[in-house]
């Protein structure tokens, strides 16, 4: 049964586990907050800003989650919970309003792994990720002795803006919280209804998350490393020649081939 035990773990001895925990944004302390500026050139301008709470989530994955020394970017969406509003006296006798709803913030390259980068004293930096916003921001405008117009800007057709993201990990209570600001802004011009380009709606901005996951848990974890390979394999091996119940994976007081199956399974799905 040994000799069984040992040609099948040895398939997979040189695996390893970095399955992305998915982390929850905590509304009660995450924010997205947008400043907007109406700039009408030489006739003036001006500026508003509000903010909201997001909600959410992010995708991350760690050699160690319970002691990270690196961490890799998987995914990340945070959404407004309201809308935006937002009013401007851009010039003499002349007025502009805004709103935005659906607002959103998000990872512009799905399915692509960023990093790992390292984790220093719990804190860390992607230097360049691809970030979008997205929503409707509807703008409407009367300008004293030039006219007037509405405009209904689609952001998530703005082209993608690389900006870096910066944050911390803390681990404690079975519980890994990361906290990060992802900065985002953006230009788009400002139209008169006859067509007639008067100035520029310029917003920026900055999405303030933080999120936790629980931490996993992982049977085939053997020395609780947080790391799945061959130390795991040789753990097992020796708590199942031992009959330690360390190796009874079936939980049935017997150490057969069903527990070398079920080590084997979950030590191929991996550690989140």
């Amino acid at each position: 049964m040994k000799a069984i035990g040992m040609m099948c773990l040895a398939g997979v001895a040189a695996m390893a586990s970095a399955q992305p925990l998915e982390f929850v944004i905590d509304p009660a302390q995450s924010s997205f907050d947008m400043t907007i500026t109406i700039d009408l050139g030489g006739l003036g301008g001006d500026t508003d800003s509000d903010s909201s709470s997001l909600s959410g989530f992010m995708l991350a994955s760690f050699d160690d989650p319970g002691a990270p020394s690196d961490t890799s970017l998987h995914d990340f969406q945070a959404v407004m919970d309201s809308d935006l509003n937002f009013n401007w006296v851009p010039a003499f006798l002349s007025t502009a309003d805004a709103s935005l709803t659906g607002g959103v913030v998000e990872y512009a390259a799905p399915g692509t792994v960023l990093g790992p980068v390292p984790v220093v004293g719990g804190g860390f930096e992607f230097p360049v990720v691809p970030v979008t916003v997205g929503g409707v921001l509807s703008v409407n405008y009367n300008i004293f002795l030039v006219g007037s117009g509405s405009e209904v800007v689609d952001l998530s057709t703005l082209a993608p803006s690389d900006t870096p993201i910066a944050g911390d990990i803390v681990q404690g209570d079975g519980v890994v919280t990361m906290s990060n600001t992802i900065l985002f802004e953006g230009t788009q011009p400002l139209f008169l209804d006859d067509g007639t380009e008067v100035g520029q709606v310029i917003f920026s901005g900055a999405a303030t998350v933080v999120a936790t996951a629980d931490l996993p848990s992982c049977p085939a974890d053997m020395n609780s490393d947080g790391v799945l390979n061959f130390l795991d394999v040789s753990a097992f091996l020796a708590a199942f020649a031992a009959q330690d119940p360390a190796a009874d994976f079936e939980l049935d007081g017997m150490y057969n081939f069903l527990d070398v199956s079920a080590f084997l399974s979950s030590y191929g799905a991996g550690c989140p």
